[in-house]
């Protein structure tokens, strides 16, 4: 169903590029000074439809014994640089070798998405921590915490649904990717807003 979303996007976005060329030719609309703006926006959202794509058929891979402890400080260290600059301090209380069952790059896809959206959550700095909770031998549970503005409940629900999102020119994909990637392996990924302020994102995976 998915990639059958993508490819029916493809075809009105073709139109709506076409249609915007087509004005740019005709100096006399009063829209011509938006058009550009319109292609611009086009190419991008195009962009994000391959992405999708990419993912989707990424998914086809078969699962493997990934160490979630060893990518998810490599997915941190990824982003030092960014976390430096915004002022955010970093806690990471995970050691030792957790293995679950994933995949290696899908995984560190997932852990980009979830990560670069707490660094947005906090543009005038805070605390970015992380965390690792074990069930048994059968279940192992990450959290990722930061301490933006949280959440409303009905971004806890929706959060995750493709298209959905509250970002100014914001696709509402990044977050539905994740889903379905943790879903695949037999995971799960959900929001949760903190009190007094903050948002938990958490990611159970089958070990």
């Amino acid at each position: 169903m998915s990639t059958a979303v993508a490819h029916s996007l493809r075809n009105p976005l073709a139109s709506i590029r076409s249609s915007a060329e087509l004005a740019q030719v005709m100096p006399s609309q009063p829209a011509v000074g938006n058009i550009a703006d319109i292609i611009a926006q086009v190419d991008r959202m195009s962009g994000w439809v391959n992405d999708l794509l990419q993912y989707l058929r990424s998914l086809r891979g078969e699962a493997e014994s990934v160490d979630l402890v060893a990518i998810t400080r490599e997915a941190v260290s990824s982003f030092e640089a960014q976390l430096q600059q915004s002022r955010i301090r970093t806690t990471l209380a995970i050691s030792g070798k957790v293995e679950v069952i994933s995949h290696t790059l899908l995984l560190g896809q997932v852990l980009n998405s979830v990560l670069a959206n707490a660094i947005e959550a906090m543009p005038e700095g805070g605390e970015l921590r992380l965390s690792l909770k074990r069930s048994g031998t059968a279940e192992a549970l990450l959290l990722i915490d930061d301490t933006g503005p949280g959440i409303s409940r009905q971004q806890e629900i929706s959060a995750f649904k493709s298209f959905y999102t509250t970002k100014q020119g914001g696709l509402g994909i990044g977050l539905f990717m994740v889903s379905q990637v943790m879903e695949h392996f037999g995971g799960e990924a959900t929001l949760l807003n903190l009190e007094p302020q903050g948002t938990r994102a958490s990611l159970r995976f089958r070990c």
